[in-house]
């Protein structure tokens, strides 16, 4: 019954709330935080804290978008004692100490004891993110705090599970230590539900892991309930982050790289070379970047449209260099040959016109501006393209 009476008052407050004509915010209080406290415990309120910094982008943003929208501020004016500080000045230096502040911005529900009960960092871009994370902060055993609460008392029912990682990565926390507590306490049996599969496909995300360590162990398991393509692009996708946020890390060198890639190649993973292309593509610029893919998207990407297509559009915007320009040239036919479409087949004419093949340049063009009317899809650029071919071809 609250859940469906919340439900109308959302209704309600669109629909006297248009997304326009705004004119209502949330009313920051302007107080030390020993009065703030002290108000919120006589109101029996709790106080929803706006920490951010001047420099912060997103914080700018969901103050100029989200704070002035007439629903949010209606909700939060009427439902907390609302409070913003910065910081890195006054005040806010303590308050980022006391709630572990960390990331900006950071949006946190505390009680009249001074005691944090949800919290969420970033900025979310939708009214009813706001109104949905008012409402978990005032249902006793819903925030963020109560979730910790439970699970560092031992809670790893998998329901219970499921909802504390959405409350972690909502705040910004650690998952990988709790992902693997939990699934640490799995009979093996039950490792092998679709609900914990989720669990491994929305969460899992370093092949050090514990709970990836059982799900790579159990792949053929997972890929005869799951399908073989969800499990493989699970594993590649794991492998492959990982070498790519070592290269982009400081600590980065051919050595380290090199020994990443031969502890895949150690697992007997079957995907290991596609992997390691993948990655290689990922990190190169330049010189490198072409030659890899040069050598190696034939092989990995030959029934693929979509990357076949984006490498040989990258080619034709990059280089004048005919040896690449003839390679990405065959891609894009071959990626229109797979899926014909508005794109491809425009890609593929600048390819040709780039080439010097002007006459199927123009012919390509046009297929690609009848693709992009039934596809319902913007065609002047293509329109501009096509005109810029004809003036060439006289």
């Amino acid at each position: 019954m609250r859940r469906i009476a919340f439900a109308l008052y959302i209704l309600l407050q669109f629909a006297v709330s248009p997304g326009f004509g705004q004119k209502r915010s949330i009313a920051f209080i302007e107080k030390p935080w020993s009065e703030i406290i002290a108000l919120a415990k006589a109101q029996d309120k709790l106080i929803f804290l706006d920490a951010y910094t001047t420099w912060c982008g997103p914080c700018k943003w969901i103050a100029a978008n989200m704070f002035t929208n007439d629903s949010i501020a209606d909700f939060y004016n009427q439902k907390f004692i609302c409070a913003h500080f910065d910081m890195e000045k006054g005040e806010g230096t303590a308050l980022s100490r006391t709630y572990q502040v960390k990331a900006y911005p950071t949006l946190l529900f505390i009680n009249g004891n001074g005691e944090m009960v949800h919290k969420i960092v970033g900025a979310p871009q939708k009214v009813e993110n706001y109104f949905e994370m008012g409402n978990i902060a005032m249902t006793p055993g819903e925030g963020f705090a109560a979730y910790q609460k439970k699970f560092e008392e031992g809670n790893r029912d998998q329901k219970f599970m499921t909802i504390y990682f959405e409350r972690l990565q909502g705040a910004y926390m650690p998952i990988t230590e709790p992902l693997n507590q939990y699934f640490a306490s799995q009979k093996e049996g039950d490792l092998l539900s679709r609900a914990n599969w989720e669990m491994i496909n929305r969460y899992v995300t370093e092949p050090e892991s514990q709970a990836f360590g059982y799900f790579f162990n159990h792949r053929k398991a997972y890929s005869k309930l799951y399908t073989f393509d969800s499990v493989d692009q699970k594993i590649s996708n794991i492998f492959t982050q990982s070498l790519v946020n070592l290269a982009r890390s400081r600590s980065f060198s051919e050595t380290s790289y090199t020994e990443a890639k031969q502890k895949i190649r150690d697992t007997n993973y079957e995907g290991a070379e596609k992997v390691f292309f993948i990655s290689d593509l990922s990190v190169s610029s330049g010189e490198k970047f072409f030659e890899t893919a040069y050598n190696g998207l034939d092989k990995w990407y030959s029934k693929d449209y979509s990357m076949l297509s984006r490498v040989a559009s990258f080619f034709c915007k990059n280089t004048d260099d005919k040896k690449y320009l003839e390679k990405a040239a065959g891609w894009a036919k071959k990626s229109l040959e797979l899926r014909s479409i508005a794109e491809n087949n425009d890609i593929y004419a600048n390819l040709m016109f780039k080439l010097g093949n002007k006459n199927e340049a123009v012919k390509f063009e046009n297929i690609a501006i009848e693709l992009a009317k039934e596809e319902k899809v913007a065609i002047k650029q293509y329109e501009d393209n096509l005109k810029r071919f004809q003036e060439d071809q006289k």
